[in-house]
């Protein structure tokens, strides 16, 4: 009974639609008035998807020489085929989830069927339009500023079609590779802590973006989103990441005024495999001495880490090395592990938000089994990804996008 009411119910709201949306193309092109240059040429048919079914539209359509214009497409902010309420539908879908499931899902939920290729096609062809976008927002003007402003990034590998890794180094067996690191980033900040002093990240204020960019580029445009969020008013700046050279760099490049906090985790880990080389791993005494010392490194203790491990350095071998390594990293980040003073302070010392968002906003969409994919489709799902996982850009991308498709036609009336 529900499914055969939603039916005679779409039924009569694509009726319906198609009435409404002809009424305002109609009024749309007895409106226009068409530049120097454009005339005329026929009355087009157009098939239209919507969020009811498909409907028939009829509209005119000029021609200047170079161009085609529908006055009308503009005016009802039509997306090729589909409405701006479909193909926003189809691309949050794609965005979410593979298109087959996408458009599984939508075809159950609304009751019209959609094709999965439908949907590849409405996210490939929307997509690039992100990007641009996003350059273009005006800065934003927080009526107060918030504590704390966090910026952190990471990469991950992305699956990628063989004919986008020729010539690239890998970690197979034979030194190819099987995927591409994309850059991840986002923007946050703090203002309130917990009432044991932990800090608490402001609600809804984290925006994402992502490239296959080179790192060093890839921070420009992280820094350019920071500019856009506040940073220039921020009271306080902090760099969460972990101890990869190149992210100390994009640090100091593009955000020098900021605090460098080592990722405790990774800083953890690193300890761990010091620890490694100077007892028999997992033995009770590797698990007291890692106690120990994870309970110093909240102390701010890494350099009595460094003093004690450098007396007890094998006398020589692959520990030896090993253990001078892990030294060498604890070395230069040093002043990055001061945890004690940071967590007084009222910092964060993990990077969990960039870490989730590795997994969240790229893994659980683009990593999934038998996914392969070229850079410029994995792109726009991400810019799109990116949008639905920061605040409220999703709603302002579509919003300014209907009001950039009627200007032109505005400026021609």
């Amino acid at each position: 009974m529900e499914t055969g009411l939603r039916a005679a119910l779409l039924q009569e709201g694509r009726v319906a639609l198609g009435r409404l949306l002809q009424e305002w193309a109609d009024w749309a092109d007895a409106a226009y008035t068409p530049p120097v240059g454009q005339h005329l040429v026929e009355r087009r048919k157009l098939g239209l998807d919507t969020i009811f079914g498909p409907v028939e539209l009829r509209r005119n359509y000029y021609y200047d020489g170079q161009a085609g214009f529908c006055p009308a497409d503009a005016a009802l902010g039509l997306e090729g085929h589909c409405t701006p309420t479909l193909a926003q539908w189809l691309c949050r879908a794609g965005a979410d989830g593979s298109y087959v499931k996408a458009g599984a899902d939508l075809s159950e939920f609304t009751g019209v069927p959609v094709a999965a290729r439908q949907v590849e096609r409405v996210v490939q062809r929307l997509g690039p339009a992100v990007a641009p976008w996003r350059e273009q927002l005006p800065p934003e003007r927080p009526a107060f500023p918030p504590g704390t402003f966090y910026l952190s990034y990471d990469m991950t590998g992305v699956p990628m079609r063989p004919e986008e890794l020729r010539g690239r180094q890998g970690k197979q067996p034979d030194g190819s590779a099987k995927s591409r690191e994309v850059k991840l980033g986002c923007v946050f900040t703090q203002t309130a802590i917990d009432p044991k002093g932990h800090p608490i990240r402001d609600p809804d204020s984290t925006t994402y973006l992502s490239s296959f960019l080179p790192m060093g580029e890839f921070g420009g445009m992280l820094r350019q989103e920071a500019l856009r969020r506040g940073m220039a008013s921020a009271p306080r700046m902090a760099v969460l990441s972990d101890g990869a050279r190149c992210n100390w760099e994009v640090a100091r490049v593009n955000f020098p005024s900021a605090l460098q906090i080592l990722d405790f985790y990774h800083g953890m880990e690193h300890v761990g495999n010091l620890v490694n080389t100077l007892e028999v791993k997992d033995s009770p005494a590797a698990q007291k001495q890692l106690s120990q010392w994870k309970k110093r490194l909240l102390k701010d203790g890494v350099g009595q880490i460094i003093t004690q491990a450098t007396a007890r350095l094998p006398k020589s071998g692959a520990q030896r090395k090993a253990a001078k390594g892990e030294i060498a990293y604890l070395e230069f980040n040093q002043e990055r592990m001061q945890y004690g003073t940071f967590r007084k302070q009222g910092y964060f010392i993990g990077s969990g938000v960039i870490e989730a968002g590795c997994k969240s906003v790229v893994g659980q969409r683009c990593k999934l089994s038998g996914m392969h994919w070229s850079v410029a489709g994995v792109d726009n799902v991400l810019d799109l990804r990116c949008l639905l996982a920061s605040r409220a850009l999703w709603d302002q991308f579509w919003q300014n996008r209907q009001e950039q498709k009627r200007t032109p036609l505005a400026t021609a009336a």
